[in-house]
């Protein structure tokens, strides 16, 4: 019976009695976690009520120290506006263009403080590098394949430039270097051959010009009508030198100081002019010897002559009245012929024609310093401005200008200047009879008669007597104003 009871669900007052065991135990538990809660509740809001009353505290009457929060805050707000504010454009970096430049380095520096870092850190980006080295070596590639004609360029730029200023021989030196590279007709510069056979035949280097111009043309060439100019210097050179055989054989024994027949060998200059020189052994070209070139060997007779400076200076002219293009020949006598008879206007009428054909034509210093020696009250101050100019265009290796100045010294009486300038001369290697006479007498006008008896023996060793004006002038026989003012005395 009692398993069908418990089978049967009977028995209820002992189940029922385990499950209130159970119910009891299962409630005791929550108790105590409700429990638990409250007290949790009640610390948060204790904590919310102190926290609330802090912070009502704060808002109300903030004194010193309280409130720091807020106040920095709102001091943040303020530099926050500050940076915002616009920069104005001068002020900018020129870098990044953005930031306001760094101008504790200057008021001037163009960068910002972070650029400038930044070049310190990367002064130079790696393509940057690798484009200069690139640069670099195709530099020194065109350098070493360019250098032959860059030198030829530099050669004849300096050479065209001194031509047109003037500066013919100084142009013929610089064009030298150009030319005797041995380069081909096809390889040259036409301006640089047309300006070195200008300046050959204006100077009187015919022959030189021929043989460079045989040199890079052919007869055929020659014979084109584009290289006409050329074809004629080739003729002239040749007439010049047959002419110059002829009357070098008319006039040898004058030449060579032997007795002669003055009226003879000018008659036979003269027939010259009319001769016809097409001969067995001679050129066939020279149809006609060159007519200046006779004149000028009629001259030369006639200085040697001796014959009056008036009659010299007259053939001189004549000369100039048919020389045109020739004045190589003549023009230099002309201008010292001139300077001896005191004669200003044919001097500065030729002095100006020399300096036109060649800044560097010492003999037309040299004739004008002379002029205002002869002149009838001897201007020292004029042949010092002559010597000054002629010191600017001859240059420093040529001091043939020292000569009148020693000259102008002792006019003025300063006697140690001029020997100080004829020994310059002398020392630069100018050995000639007028500068050995020269140094001798401001030797004796500084009361150095050494030097008088070394340039005596000089003189002696090469056949030659020191001058009689400057051994008057040792035996005080003659003065220097004297010896200035004479013609005849070239010292």
């Amino acid at each position: 019976m009692d398993e069908l009871k418990k089978e049967d669900g009977l028995l209820p007052e002992e189940e029922e009695t385990e499950a209130a065991e159970e119910i009891t135990e299962e409630a005791s538990e929550p108790q105590d976690e409700a429990d638990g809660r409250e007290e949790l509740l009640e610390e948060l809001e204790n904590i919310r009520d102190m926290f609330q009353e802090e912070l009502d505290k704060a808002n109300a009457e903030p004194e010193d120290g309280e409130g720091m929060l807020i106040q920095e805050l709102e001091g943040d707000e303020e530099y926050a506006e500050e940076e915002e504010e616009e920069i104005a454009p001068e002020d900018l970096c020129q870098c990044c263009e953005e930031k306001r430049r760094f101008k504790e380095l200057g008021e001037d520096y163009p960068y910002c403080e972070d650029c400038r870092n930044s070049m310190k850190k990367y002064p130079m980006r790696k393509s940057g590098i690798i484009a200069f080295l690139v640069a670099a070596v195709l530099f020194v590639a065109s350098y070493t394949l360019c250098y032959p004609y860059m030198n030829d360029a530099i050669n004849v730029a300096e050479a065209s430039a001194n031509y047109k200023s003037g500066y013919v021989m100084s142009a013929l030196q610089s064009y030298y270097s150009y030319f005797n590279g041995g380069k081909s007709g096809e390889g040259i510069s036409m301006r640089a051959f047309d300006e070195i056979i200008d300046g050959y035949n204006k100077l009187g280097y015919q022959t030189n010009g021929a043989q460079l111009i045989n040199t890079y043309y052919s007869e055929d060439d020659l014979k084109k009508p584009q290289n006409k100019k050329y074809a004629e210097t080739v003729k002239e050179a040749t007439v010049l030198t047959e002419t110059y055989n002829a009357v070098s054989e008319v006039t040898a024994d004058a030449l060579e100081g032997k007795e002669y027949d003055y009226d003879k060998v000018m008659a036979e200059l003269d027939a010259l002019k009319e001769a016809k020189p097409v001969e067995e052994g001679k050129s066939e070209v020279t149809e006609k010897y060159n007519e200046v070139f006779i004149e000028y060997y009629k001259y030369v007779l006639m200085s040697i002559e001796e014959k009056p400076l008036s009659e010299q200076l007259e053939q001189l002219k004549h000369i100039d009245s048919i020389g045109a293009g020739q004045e190589w020949v003549y023009l230099s006598n002309y201008c010292a012929v001139a300077a001896r008879l005191g004669d200003e206007e044919a001097v500065n009428y030729s002095y100006d024609k020399l300096i036109a054909l060649n800044k560097e034509d010492s003999t037309a210093y040299l004739s004008k310093a002379n002029l205002y020696r002869f002149i009838e009250t001897p201007d020292a101050d004029k042949i010092i401005e002559v010597c000054e100019e002629a010191k600017t265009n001859l240059g420093a290796s040529d001091v043939s200008y020292k000569h009148a100045l020693a000259i102008a010294y002792l006019i003025k009486g300063e006697g140690s200047l001029a020997l100080e300038e004829i020994k310059a001369l002398f020392d630069a290697g100018n050995y000639t009879v007028q500068n050995c006479n020269l140094y001798a007498l401001c030797g004796l006008y500084n009361g150095d008669e050494t030097i008088y008896a070394d340039m005596k023996a000089l003189l002696a060793n090469y056949g030659y007597e020191i001058s009689e004006l400057v051994t008057q002038y040792k035996k005080d026989k003659i003065t220097i104003e004297e010896i200035i003012k004479d013609q005849g005395g070239d010292i």
